[in-house]
């Protein structure tokens, strides 16, 4: 079909095309500053010139400097007006040198590196229509997720989700018992139970290397005694709860009515689920943003292939949207969903008993 260009609008895409090519090409910058420890070596020297960087770091200075003026370009580092000082302003550091920033984002690298990395199994699934199995994603993936979801349950869990589920902290302050299904590393178990010193958690992944990870976590913490995590999937794991939580995973499971159900099956009377999930709309239209943009390619790369792996494969995707994800807790069993909390990022639906 023959069709006239609109030469506006090739050249905005054009554009955004550049601009998108321009953020790629400094993917492999950010990854390789990461692990040569350069961003908190920068924090710690600058101001400071690219020689004196480079041997702060460790590093030679040329490519130290190619690096830095990369990095000043993406307005990730600062700099005098001769460019002959480069340093971090605070907000640089919080971002990206801080590993207990609340606003650290440095993690998303880690998660683009683990997909670059499986493109070759991505690109046979698109042609068979079969999954990539979860363990065999490359191990930024794992340390990036972990990494990347950090600042936002610091800054959100107990200070704005858990408070608007009032029935769930009681439950919590009064000595109740959580379950955390699909708790990669365990992070969010972890504050949970550092902040309601009566409860005791569980937490639960397919991932035994995380596993491990967040039980040694939960060792140093001195919460052993009541934090423990166990290698098991959405449906084979014991015990009976108050509260189970999904936090960013039942779009990834290749039967998430049958976790569900499951849940439903292990909850006390009076019990409930919560569901944490990346911010979407129902309708695809209402995703068309750059949030939307990141989470639908996070999804291709990782929670379509990880679920499409699984028994039923599903394939729900991270903007499977409010409506879709609380018919499913309905017709799990539950009475009533509510989406509680929402922002840019995330939503928190409560699905009681």
């Amino acid at each position: 079909m023959n069709q006239i260009i609109d030469k506006s609008k090739l050249r905005a895409l054009q554009w955004s095309v550049m601009e998108n090519v321009s953020a790629s090409a400094i993917l492999p910058l950010m990854r390789i500053g990461d692990e040569l420890g350069l961003f908190t070596a920068l924090a710690e020297a600058g101001p400071c010139s690219s020689q004196a960087f480079a041997d702060a770091a460790g590093i030679d200075e040329r490519y130290a400097r190619e690096w830095l003026h990369a990095l000043c370009a993406a307005g990730y580092c600062s700099h005098d007006d001769d460019f002959t000082a480069f340093y971090l302003s605070a907000e640089q550091q919080a971002v990206f040198a801080d590993e207990d920033s609340k606003a650290l984002m440095i993690g998303a690298f880690d998660i683009l590196v683990g997909n670059v990395h499986g493109i070759d199994a991505i690109t046979e699934a698109f042609k068979t229509g079969d999954g990539v199995n979860y363990g065999d994603f490359h191990a930024c993936v794992f340390k990036g997720t972990a990494r990347f979801f950090k600042p936002s349950y610091k800054s959100n869990l107990l200070e704005k989700w858990m408070p608007k589920i009032p029935a769930a902290t009681e439950k919590l302050e009064a000595g109740g018992r959580l379950c955390d299904v699909g708790c990669g590393k365990g992070l969010s178990t972890l504050l949970l139970a550092e902040h309601y010193p009566k409860a005791s958690f569980v937490g639960i992944d397919i991932h035994e290397p995380s596993i491990d990870e967040a039980n040694e976590e939960a060792d140093q913490a001195g919460l052993s005694d009541r934090l423990c995590y166990d290698a098991a999937d959405a449906e084979s794991y014991g015990g009976d709860y108050d509260i189970i939580t999904f936090f960013d995973c039942l779009h990834d499971m290749g039967d998430p009515l049958g976790a569900a159900k499951y849940a439903r099956s292990r909850l006390r009377e009076g019990g409930m689920v919560i569901l944490i999930e990346p911010s979407a709309a129902d309708h695809p239209s209402d995703n068309m943003s750059v949030i939307g943009q990141m989470y639908y390619s996070f999804s291709t790369m990782g929670c379509v292939p990880t679920s499409k792996s699984q028994k039923v494969g599903l394939a729900l995707g991270a903007q499977a949207g409010p409506q879709r994800l609380s018919d499913i807790m309905l017709e799990a069993g539950f009475k009533d969903t509510e989406v509680v909390f929402k922002n840019a990022s995330n939503m928190v639906i409560s699905c009681t008993t």
